[in-house]
């Protein structure tokens, strides 16, 4: 190293004109590249330092619409949720109003037959009642007319007929003034 730092002081001491020749031409060079480079290349770096700066901006931008746009989602998810679920609430309790009225119906439509049953059937009991009277009426008719034909003389049956139609018509009498 020695050597080689020897060799450049034997150079310039040799031809210092040449020395400093180089020493402006380095100048200039310097001078050059501080001077045009800038103007250069610095409008290129600008622009590319613009284009970088903006493209950044719409990034962060996009990143600002994304995050709303996730929220405004997750509301959205939220709300459709809760909208849902009032749905499915409504639908129930129709589905059970609907049902309540369906029992209620059925429950009026049992009642009535219900009732048009006793109805029946007190109209059969008294249809029953009204031909087991008749036919009693018959029967004991019968008996008495046997028993009275075969016990009692002509005479003696226009008197029990005579009284029995009086006690008829008194019996009639009663039941009308009541």
């Amino acid at each position: 190293m020695n050597e080689l730092i020897q060799e450049v002081f034997h150079q310039i001491t040799d031809e210092p004109w040449m020395f400093m020749v180089e020493i402006v031409q380095f100048l200039l060079l310097i001078l050059i590249i501080r001077l045009l480079l800038p103007r250069i290349v610095g409008t290129t770096l600008n622009e590319r330092r613009k284009y970088i700066t903006a493209e950044v901006e719409k990034a962060d931008q996009a990143d600002v619409a994304y995050a709303k746009t996730q929220q405004q989602a997750a509301a959205l998810v939220t709300a459709a949720r809760a909208e849902a679920q009032r749905t499915i609430e409504a639908a129930r309790i129709a589905a059970q109003d609907k049902r309540r009225a369906g029992l209620e119906e059925v429950e009026q439509e049992a009642n009535a037959i219900l009732l048009q049953a006793k109805q029946a059937i007190e109209t059969e009991q008294g249809r029953v009642a009204s031909e087991a009277s008749e036919q009693l009426i018959t029967l004991i008719t019968l008996v008495i007319h046997r028993f009275i034909e075969e016990s009692l003389t002509e005479g003696e049956r226009r008197a029990v007929t005579q009284k029995l139609i009086l006690a008829s018509l008194d019996e009639m009498d009663g039941t009308a003034s009541r």
